[in-house]
């Protein structure tokens, strides 16, 4: 197989070939030839037609068509508990179209919306319902309604591996963890949470590219899609005051802050009352099964111990949160050398994850393009993924048999769902010990043995220009003409 930078480039620079350095790949390469020779260019020599891009493309575009194959049953014979569970075909789309009134409410805009996921979510559910409306009625437009969904999603699918790959600079390849993810096969269609995904990747491909700014816009948009994108903005505040950069991050988060009051902005004009609603409800509203709190809860019920009840779970929360902040400003200022954007990234992100109340498996897909920047180590990330999905497929058996009260033959009791989840985060956890081990020993992490600083580093990366930089970090602003030099070449790509 030919390897080489994106498509569309001028100017060709060599790229990192996975199945030489990465174990795994390279005894799953043996069957067909091993992996690709050392005395290949590749990059530097045209691919022709396929370039790595266009392969990468293909690879995401199978793979969405996959994963609309493990929705056919639903697809079929409808969206109805208990089957929707037992089969694994459940979806947000579809079930929120009829429980929040889609066929005749605008979520955020209508009075008497019940939508509850988030404000970009309503407008892309309000949007693609009233496209649907000559679809017919009843289960007819559900099904239009769904297909639709899942094309867009499948659209940002593809979207989020070609700006993965430009993100990566010359670990292109790498952008293949989320072009063919079995995670995304099996969840990619179960929310609107992949939206968030695709704007974040967005955001840091234009952080890389020095547009600061945008990126920051990017990220506020994001931030109404779901809430994690606020733990990136900080996370870039904090680098930057690492590397002197105070100042462009501060421009940065108010952009991100100007893009947020847009987005709210006609929704609070039209129906004030809506986002302050809806908020309210979120802290309001229960734990879910597969949350720290919420399984805690599972637990106490079969022991006849005391439950958690919403207050005391949002104050834990809330508390967990401040430490996963205060752990982001640590790893920021004080390890040896400043962590790459991708790596602090993600481990806030996976972080939020395993501490939010509202924790589900299916949010996993907020990790994955950050964990193909962060820690492009196939087994671990495979791994990762296969514990990610036996949670999500317990929790659909779980729920038939709490929701559709059918036997166990096609459902599981709480203990094995438990277990399911526990072994999910703890994967998710051994992910983020091993992020933080490449920021503290900088000689394990596979980016930068490659010869890369930081291909997502931007602004961040040179001398300092604030004057308080040199304080901050003296070293840090020293030695980096290479990753400057890397940039531009990655900018001319």
């Amino acid at each position: 197989m030919h390897e080489s930078q994106a498509s569309g480039t001028s100017t060709r620079h060599p790229i990192v070939v996975p199945s030489r350095s990465d174990p795994l790949l390279r005894t799953m390469t043996e069957p067909v030839g091993g992996p690709l020779g050392k005395h290949t260019a590749p990059g530097s020599v045209s691919p022709g037609f396929f370039t790595v891009e266009r392969v990468l493309v293909l690879m995401a575009a199978v793979s969405a068509i996959i994963a609309v194959m493990t929705k056919s049953h639903c697809r079929t014979s409808g969206w109805t508990t208990p089957d929707q569970y037992s089969t694994v075909c459940w979806s947000v789309f579809p079930n929120s179209f009829g429980d929040d009134k889609l066929g005749s409410l605008f979520p955020f805009f209508s009075q008497g919306s019940p939508f509850e996921h988030s404000v970009v979510a309503g407008w892309i559910a309000g949007i693609t319902a009233t496209l649907t409306q000559g679809a017919g009625d009843g289960a007819l437009r559900q099904l239009a309604f769904f297909d639709l969904n899942a094309g867009l999603v499948a659209v940002a699918w593809i979207f989020t591996v070609i700006v993965v790959a430009r993100t990566a600079g010359r670990r292109i390849w790498d952008a293949a963890i989320v072009a063919a993810s079995p995670l995304l096969i099996l969840v990619a269609y179960v929310s609107w949470d992949f939206w968030a995904a695709a704007l974040v990747s967005l955001a840091l491909y234009l952080f890389a590219r020095r547009r600061t700014l945008l990126a920051g816009a990017v990220l506020g948009v994001a931030s109404m899609a779901a809430p994690y994108p606020i733990l990136i903005v900080l996370a870039l505040v904090f680098l930057g005051i690492r590397a002197g950069r105070v100042t462009k991050m501060l421009e940065m988060f108010a952009a991100s802050l100007i893009a947020w009051l847009l987005v709210l902005a006609p929704v609070m004009a039209i129906n004030p009352r809506a986002f302050p609603d809806h908020v309210k409800n979120l802290w309001a509203a229960a734990p879910s099964e597969s949350s720290l709190y919420g399984g805690y809860n599972l637990v106490a019920g079969r022991l006849g111990w005391p439950a958690m009840d919403v207050s005391t779970t949002n104050t834990a929360a809330a508390v967990l949160l401040v430490l996963l902040i205060l752990g982001l400003v640590a790893l920021a200022l004080y390890t040896p050398q400043r962590p790459r954007v991708a790596q602090l990234a993600f481990v806030a992100v996976a972080g939020f994850v395993v501490l939010s109340k509202n924790a589900e498996p299916w949010h996993a897909v907020w990790i994955l393009p950050l964990v193909a920047l962060a820690l492009p180590r196939w087994r671990p990330v495979l791994l990762w993924q296969g514990a990610v999905i036996a949670h999500f497929i317990a929790l659909m058996l779980f729920r038939s048999k709490v929701l559709g009260d059918i036997s166990n033959q096609h459902a599981i009791d709480t203990p094995y769902f438990l277990f399911a989840a526990l072994i999910a985060g703890l994967a998710t956890c051994s992910l983020i010990g091993l992020t933080i081990r490449d920021m503290m020993n900088p000689g394990h992490d596979v980016v930068r043995s490659g010869g890369l600083e930081d291909p997502q580093g931007g602004d961040l990366m040179g001398p300092p220009t604030d004057p308080q930089g040199s304080l901050v970090d003296g070293k840090a602003a020293l030695g980096n003409s290479a990753d400057v030099n890397l940039l531009k070449s990655v900018g001319r790509g």
